[in-house]
């Protein structure tokens, strides 16, 4: 027996899934009563059908991106009530959202619980010799973090501020392997300079008049180090003998993954925010996802062996608490100094070659949703309907709420006892959750002794408008009235022999059921088939396959009751960018056809 559920669904870009579930099968009959057959024994036809149509679908995803950034839209991001200016890093919207969204909350938590790992192994009280072990945890755990402010606040002060304690760091690891730094005092003064550097960069951060500007300065000193210790790590193992070399291996390869599947893709998946695409919507975010747990798995590995070589006895070439002076490297400032230009190329020379997107629409589905409704209070009573919604803490509870996106309330200039709440939320169960935990408020009897009827009033809910260029076809439609009744209209106009209705049309030839050859008074013929014919609701629709292509035409004649004439309404679609086009059917049928039927059925079918 088999026991199962199938859903037909309708998914982006228009594929249909098929989605199964499939029970245990079992053959019955002798010895092989109640036996389980392997796993490929249980694949339904469907089964198969939906990985075709899940193929089908990902082929309509387009590999890459438009070659241009997508200019940043400001934005507020909101958090549990946590409201900061922000520009979108991650579109949940499209198709690979949901996906996107768990991936950094699984690096996050993966990150964290390294980084715990890590510090676990540090001697309390605190030990300068476990320094790298300490410096490599606190390092996993803030880039966990800077996961989190990304999927929630995205490209905020909050963000910048994580990147910044990255970079502190990062600072802590080339300070401790530099080989100015030859006493544990030294680095500890440089680690103070260090944290006065960032702790400056946080405060900048915090007072740039604009995020841009906050994040030019975060970025363009962040970036430095993310290049600057890949070098110094490769110019170390390259250039130093057996015992360099198996020192540096690991930080080589921990911080190279880390430059080029976790800070590059960071920084291409800004420029495509809002283009989906196989790059920039899965293989970047892809990249980030599993190169983050890697690199500092390493680091974590590396820092053992670190603070076991500081433990070991003091020696001339070693003094306390420091790696031999063969393993410290050199020329820190040059590397810096090459890492800061080199950083400058993702951030400044690339954009400005790509340069920016078209202002093109956004055409990826949304379930956000818009509602607006309108308190109207007693003459006078407006202040008190204001401290009334301040003491509950209305607009304060609405911002908290799970998916609110925006909440405002507004006073009328011109009538103070007229309000209007302007709310939006991610979806229309988050609306619909809010509005159950706001019901009560408006039942109290203080509340509905302020409003004019005791409720609130026009209800509104609006989504979002997908502009045309979002369609591969434009739309239109035509209201006019003729004098004959729709009875005589609908006759003629359903007759598919006749084209006495067709303005310019001489005689028409059936070549086919359904198929009709106009033979036009200019010489020309015009090939349709008849797709719909509902003589019930008397409308017509039809497709023009010669002399063009991709356009179809409705008409519809509803009865009117008592009224004298016919109100008919006609509606087409035409190919975007392709002839005719809808404003030429727009002029064709105002200005001749129209007039022409109404003519027509005035003097030939009163």
């Amino acid at each position: 027996m088999v026991v199962g559920v199938v859903v037909v669904g309708t998914v982006a870009k228009g594929a249909v899934v098929v989605v199964g579930t499939v029970g245990k099968r079992s053959r019955g009959g002798g010895g092989n009563c109640g036996k389980e057959e392997p796993w490929w024994w249980e694949l339904e036809p469907w089964s198969i059908a939906m990985v075709i149509i899940d193929l089908e679908m990902a082929a309509s995803i387009p590999v890459f991106p438009p070659w241009c950034v997508v200019p940043p839209v400001d934005k507020i991001c909101s958090f549990y009530g946590i409201r900061i200016p922000c520009v979108p890093a991650i579109n949940f919207e499209d198709i690979f959202g949901l996906e996107v969204e768990m991936g950094h909350w699984i690096t996050f938590i993966l990150l964290v619980l390294i980084g715990i790992l890590n510090l676990s192994y540090v001697q309390f009280p605190f030990n300068y010799k476990d320094s790298m072990k300490i410096t490599t945890g606190l390092y996993s755990i803030i880039t966990g973090f800077f996961a989190f402010f990304r999927v929630t606040f995205h490209i905020s002060r909050f963000l910048l501020i994580g990147a910044a304690l990255h970079n502190l760091a990062e600072w802590s690891i080339l300070i401790q392997v530099s080989s100015s730094c030859t006493t544990s005092t030294k680095i500890k003064d440089a680690l103070r300079r260090a944290t006065f550097f960032i702790l400056t960069i946080v405060i900048l951060v915090v007072m740039m008049p604009s995020l841009f500007l906050a994040v030019l300065v975060e970025q363009s000193f962040g970036i430095m180090l993310d290049f600057a210790l890949p070098l110094l790590f490769w110019y170390m193992y390259v250039t130093g003998n057996e015992r360099v070399r198996s020192f540096y291996h690991l930080p080589v390869v921990a911080h190279t993954i880390h430059l080029f599947f976790t800070i590059l893709p960071l920084v291409f998946a800004n420029f495509h925010v809002g283009n989906t695409s196989w790059y920039s919507s899965f293989f970047l975010e892809t990249a980030v996802y599993i190169s983050g747990p890697i690199t500092h798995v390493l680091y974590m590995w590396w820092s053992f062996e670190f603070d076991d070589l500081k433990k070991e006895a003091t020696e001339k070439e070693k003094p306390a608490d420091v790696i031999p002076t063969e393993l410290r490297a050199k020329y820190i400032i040059w590397f810096l100094v090459a890492g800061y230009s080199l950083g400058l190329v993702p951030l400044v020379a690339v954009p400005f070659a790509m340069g920016p997107c078209p202002d093109t629409p956004h055409c990826a589905g949304s379930t956000a949703i818009m509602g607006t409704s309108v308190a109207v209070v007693h003459p006078g009573f407006g202040i008190a309907f204001q401290d009334m919604v301040s003491s509950k803490r209305l607009v304060e509870r609405a911002r908290a709420a799970k998916g609110n996106l925006e909440y405002e309330l507004y006073r009328d200039v011109q009538d103070p006892d007229t309000f209007r709440f302007v709310e939006h939320w991610a979806s229309r169960e988050s609306l619909q959750a809010w509005m159950t935990e706001i019901h009560p408020l408006f039942q109290e009897s203080a509340m509905k002794n302020l409003l004019v009827g005791e409720k609130l009033q026009q209800f509104g809910g609006y989504s979002y408008y997908q502009s045309s260029e979002c369609r591969s076809v434009d739309s239109g439609a035509i209201f006019f009235e003729v004098g004959a009744s729709c009875d005589k209209v609908w006759s003629v106009v359903s007759n598919w022999s006749d084209c006495s209705w067709v303005i310019g049309c001489d005689y028409a030839v059936i070549t086919e059921p359904n198929t009709r050859r106009l033979h036009m008074k200019d010489g020309s013929t015009v090939l349709e088939v008849l797709r719909k014919l509902d003589k019930g609701n008397k409308e017509l629709v039809y497709e023009v396959l010669q002399p063009f292509q991709g356009y179809t035409g409705s008409v519809n004649t509803p009865d009117t009751g008592s009224a004298p004439g016919c109100n008919a309404t006609y509606r087409f679609t035409v190919l975007k960018n392709a002839t005719p086009s809808a404003d030429f059917v727009y002029a064709d049928f105002l200005n001749i056809r129209v007039p022409g039927l109404k003519k027509l059925f005035k003097s030939q079918f009163p």
